[in-house]
């Protein structure tokens, strides 16, 4: 796929994005090798229409994204339904003495005079060492490092977490671990034809596409949906007819999604039709309606 890279094009020195993924997890091995394969294929496709390079590798639980631009991956990754979390993170070697060197480095600029810390470690693979030797020999370096400076050792409420995800010959350094959207990975799951008659029309598609859907907005004006361009990489908005049926089977959908809620019912009888009709803001109150077209539209 073009806008893809060798690794040798990605710039050096640049942080590993550690991508976490949950409910793929929780499916049969063949669905969810389909499901992270839907979830990579979005990643690159996202990358590829900013024009970033990026390098994926994928292994059991993770995805790990390499790019010449980390920070604009990781606004990406932000808007990518199926991911969970992310870290930016330092690559390093999984042997215990050249690990824990690296993260008494890696702990240097993040420590301030008085500040205490905690190291969480967790191991994926075969080591001669448990993710308790990680903690405490690191724990134990990182504090003769920084004696002079009054650091010390909080694991209830430390002021900086030090993580450590050890997998194979490798392990990942990180501090932060920043929220993804969560979810069905994008195209996974059917095509939707998407009602938007009024402002939470947006949210109802929002919901929809974390699912998984393929959604296909239909409003009176485009402007009405344009927050979710920034969703979906092949976002798509058609103009809204009375008969929703004859639209969706127009455009290869296999059910239609309405913006309706309990309050609105007294608008006159649900449509009802050849195809099924979901209503994913039924129950949901003002409040929560609000928090979402927040963070929709501020993405």
């Amino acid at each position: 796929m073009k806008g893809l890279s060798k690794a040798t094009d990605i710039a050096p020195n640049m942080p590993t994005l550690l991508v976490r993924y949950g409910e793929v997890g929780l499916k049969s091995e063949r669905v969810r090798r389909r499901f992270e394969g839907a979830l990579e294929a979005d990643i690159k496709l996202r990358h590829m229409r900013v024009r970033l390079q990026c390098l994926i590798e994928r292994e059991r639980g993770r995805l790990f994204v390499e790019s010449d631009d980390w920070r604009r991956s990781c606004e990406l990754l932000s808007r990518t339904f199926g991911v969970v979390s992310f870290s930016p993170a330092t690559k390093v070697t999984s042997d215990l003495d050249d690990l824990v060197g690296s993260v008494t480095e890696f702990a240097k600029p993040l420590l301030f005079r008085g500040a205490t810390f905690a190291i969480r470690a967790r191991r994926t693979g075969s080591h001669p060492y448990s993710s308790l030797d990680v903690c405490e020999r690191a724990g134990e370096a990182v504090l003769s490092a920084n004696s002079s400076r009054g650091v010390g050792v909080d694991l209830d409420d430390p002021d900086i977490e030090l993580s450590v995800e050890v997998r194979g010959k490798d392990a990942y350094l990180f501090s932060s671990t920043l929220p993804g959207p969560g979810g069905m990975p994008r195209a996974t799951q059917g095509k939707v034809l998407s009602s938007v008659s009024s402002p939470a029309g947006t949210v109802a598609s929002w919901l929809m596409m974390k699912r998984g859907c393929t959604v296909v907005t239909a409003c009176d004006n485009d402007s009405d949906a344009r927050a979710l361009e920034k969703w979906d990489p092949e976002f798509k908005a058609v103009r809204r007819e009375d008969d929703l049926f004859s639209l969706a089977r127009r455009e290869r959908c296999s059910a239609i999604s309405l913006d309706w809620r309990i309050d609105d019912l007294s608008r006159g009888s649900l449509p009802t039709g050849p195809l099924p009709v979901f209503h994913p803001l039924m129950g949901m109150d003002d409040d929560e309606l609000a928090a979402l077209r927040d963070r929709i539209e501020r993405a």
